[in-house]
């Protein structure tokens, strides 16, 4: 039996397009091939669970329930996750090459020069409605410079707008 997701690609589509406009992100910028949860699942879930419910004080249990569900698994980023195709997507081992050394970030500024670092993110989570959504987004500027954590945005007039954001990892 397949799992019932809330809302569609195309609402997926809005949701990252609009946290992307939040992000610093170059025009032809670098993203993991996969998408990324943020998170350890499954086998962390009940404790990911208890983390949102103390630390995302708007969020819904539909929404919470429905990005979970939607992130046990990795999912290509492309096609349906590259608005317009400015992302460049690099698996894993074409990332491990890049940065194989310490000479990871100048090969990189040399081979992407349009990419402000690189960029990971994961499936949108909705409630029923689809007027709430929940994304994770991580971003690598240098070895030592990033940031990454769970975004919420609420639907008003037919707009996704940022109501929440819950930072988990900072260098």
């Amino acid at each position: 039996m397949s799992a019932l997701f809330n809302g569609t690609i195309v609402d997926e589509q809005e949701v990252l397009a609009v946290c992307l406009g939040h992000l610093y992100i170059g025009s032809r910028q670098v993203v993991r091939s996969l998408t990324r949860s943020g998170l350890h699942l499954p086998a962390d879930e009940e404790r990911a669970r208890s983390y949102m419910r103390e630390n995302f004080e708007g969020l819904s249990e539909e929404t919470l329930a429905d990005f979970l569900v939607k992130n046990r698994e990795q999912h290509p980023v492309e096609p349906d996750f590259n608005p317009e195709g400015r992302l460049i997507c690099l698996g894993d081992e074409e990332f491990q090459h890049v940065f194989r050394d310490g000479e990871g970030w100048e090969r990189f500024r040399r081979t992407f020069p349009e990419s402000d670092g690189t960029l990971r993110f994961s499936r949108v989570g909705f409630n029923r409605y689809v007027t709430q959504a929940m994304i994770y987004a991580g971003q690598q500027f240098d070895w030592h410079i990033g940031s990454g954590g769970f975004w919420l945005f609420s639907r008003s007039d037919g707009t996704w707008v940022e109501s929440e954001r819950l930072g988990t990892w900072i260098s």
